[in-house]
């Protein structure tokens, strides 16, 4: 008999809807204490997940969105690094 295979699902740590783990991308702060995309889901360190949505990161409640993110990472996150996160998140949109 054909069995069908559990599909991992994850949270958005900004929406709270959750979706497929293929369909999320995952933002993970390194044991460095370095916040950074991690495209392969295999990277060391603390990961949250967010939806593929440029949305949260323009949308008004941006300060908001940003304070959820550094809940879940455990860490601070300055304003340079929440820019390059934006612009990593633009361009992965491009491809």
């Amino acid at each position: 008999m054909d069995r069908q295979r559990r599909v991992p699902t994850r949270t958005c740590v900004i929406c709270r809807e959750r979706r497929k783990k293929n369909d999320l991308l995952r933002i993970v702060r390194t044991p460095e204490g370095q916040v950074v995309f991690d495209r392969s889901g295999r990277l060391d360190g603390r990961g949250a997940y967010i939806c593929d949505d440029s949305d949260h990161w323009s949308s008004e409640d941006s300060r908001d969105n940003r304070g959820k993110l550094k809940h879940a990472l455990k860490i601070d996150i300055d304003e340079p690094t929440m820019r390059s996160l934006y612009e990593a998140l633009l361009s992965n949109q491009a491809e």
